[in-house]
């Protein structure tokens, strides 16, 4: 009978640990709402996400929601910055892997024309932004309402 307990306690920790670990989640194209101004998450080319150090996510719909959401939050601490590279569609990537460009034929959703790009060589040649440089960045986006 001991035995027996020991086997539940255990599968009990382990799925006690698996439930409290902090891991981000796909975006739901078509479904999901951007975290900063509220649009439905469409282009599966462009968004992001943040993922509290807690587990809370926040999801975006363009790197130009994400940037000033993280500013006006600079007192939250997040485990996961991730953004879609362009030349990966749908796919979350570490910011810090991933280098930015801007130039009208990207049309992103806020219209800041911003694109993320795993690999540089498939930006379309402008001078690439580092996520350092980004941070700093002011965009135009709509806050909350």
């Amino acid at each position: 009978m001991n035995r027996f307990l020991q086997s539940y306690f255990l599968l009990g920790l382990v799925l006690l640990i698996q439930s409290c670990s902090v891991s981000p989640e796909p975006i739901k194209f078509g479904e999901d709402h951007c975290a900063h101004c509220k649009m439905k998450i469409m282009d599966p080319r462009f968004g992001g996400e943040l993922v509290t150090t807690k587990g809370r996510i926040y999801k975006f719909d363009a790197v130009e929601c994400l940037v000033p959401y993280l500013q006006e939050h600079a007192s939250m601490e997040f485990g996961y910055t991730l953004a879609i590279a362009y030349d990966e569609p749908k796919k979350l990537v570490d910011v810090r892997e991933l280098h930015f460009e801007t130039d009208s034929s990207y049309r992103s959703p806020m219209g800041g024309n911003l694109a993320a790009f795993r690999q540089s060589q498939n930006a379309i040649g402008n001078e690439l932004i580092t996520w350092e440089e980004l941070k700093e960045k002011k965009f135009y986006a709509p806050t909350n309402p």
